[in-house]
């Protein structure tokens, strides 16, 4: 049998974190040999640990990606420090490829970071999330959530938080991803947004299209994540949003966690999942051999769409030999035990 190769651009990952989200030579390392194994050539963090929000912290952190390889670390600045306060832009922004915010900051704030933006035209990746409404809540308001014991979120909370941030935008005309937007509704004002030429795009991870809330009840602690899962109604509608071209990225959300920290009760174990492990065959098998999408689209939503909104070029390629299979074994993953079609080569 012929061997059927198809070729793409490698992957870039927007929303990707070294283990327990911290800064060393050995975690990026680790986190890079994932990354090229599994066909990704580039990825941003911005929710590690320190902030990089000043120039030594960007400075250490340029100087452990350039012992790294095999992949691109794209640099990306917090806009506000561990204490709230607006960080050292105007000295990181030229180095930066994005600045990273989230939705339930010091408003006034925000549109100072908006404003470095504009002035500097450099995109804004933004993490909607509401920490009043959603207090300690570890799963959503639904009727699983409500079912299992556990703390809820309110649904206002990204309704909120995509409100304020589409408004920004459009006032300064930035362009802005959004991050950890699950929910129906926001979704929506998200979407109407992009139609009236709002500046929006919307990222959502493959997990969410995959697994709803019905995946917490044996209360695994490896399937807690950020955002939490929606129910089945809710993911049903990610998947139409997917159909109709209205997802602009997505991303492995492969935030891993030490053992230590995921051990103990559900409610207080650390919020992260395995994501790189065979990331491009279950992007293909499941999103364009079940018909949902088109490869073309596939490469817009895990390249193409990136290196534009960052304003890059990464000519990478990567193979996906159709005719072999990669097996996910890991006991940490949302996905141990299957088979996905396609295994990942390097051009």
């Amino acid at each position: 049998m012929k061997e059927k190769k198809i070729v793409l651009d490698g992957l870039i990952d927007l929303n990707i974190l070294p283990k327990d989200g911290k800064v060393s030579l050995q975690s990026i390392q680790h986190l890079s040999d994932l990354a090229y194994k599994n066909g990704v050539v580039g990825y941003s963090f911005s929710q590690i640990k320190p902030l990089i929000d000043s120039e030594l912290k960007l400075t250490l952190l340029e100087s452990i990606s350039k012992k790294i390889d095999d992949t691109t670390l794209l640099m990306t600045i917090s806009g506000v420090d561990e204490n709230n306060n607006l960080t050292e832009i105007a000295s990181l922004i030229d180095k930066a490829h994005a600045i990273f915010i989230k939705s339930d900051m010091n408003q006034n704030l925000m549109r100072r970071v908006f404003e470095y933006a504009k002035m500097k035209n450099k995109p804004i990746i933004c993490k909607i999330r509401n920490r009043e409404l959603n207090s300690d809540g570890v799963v959503n308001d639904t009727e699983n959530g409500f079912n299992l014991g556990l703390p809820t979120r309110h649904m206002l909370g990204e309704r909120i938080g995509v409100a304020i941030v589409k408004e920004m935008a459009k006032y300064f005309n930035v362009p802005t991803l959004l991050q950890g937007l699950t929910e129906k509704e926001a979704l929506k004002s998200a979407i109407d947004g992009k139609k009236e030429g709002i500046p929006l795009l919307i990222e959502i991870s493959i997990h969410h299209l995959m697994f709803d809330d019905t995946i917490y009840k044996d209360f695994n602690n490896y399937s807690k994540i950020e955002p939490p899962f929606q129910s089945e109604e809710g993911k049903e509608y990610l998947i139409q949003i997917l159909k109709n071209g209205e997802i602009d990225m997505l991303t492995s959300l492969h935030h891993q966690v030490s053992e230590s920290e995921k051990s103990g009760s559900f409610k207080d174990s650390q919020y992260g999942v395995i994501g790189l492990d065979g990331i491009l065959p279950l992007y293909y098998s499941t999103l364009v051999q079940s018909g949902y999408i088109s490869l073309q689209q596939l490469e817009h939503l895990i390249s193409k769409n990136q290196k534009k909104f960052l304003g890059i070029k990464n000519n990478k390629k990567v193979i996906l030999n159709l005719n072999k299979e990669t097996k996910i074994e890991n006991q940490q993953s949302l996905y141990n035990g299957r088979t996905f079609i396609g295994k990942v080569e390097r051009v």
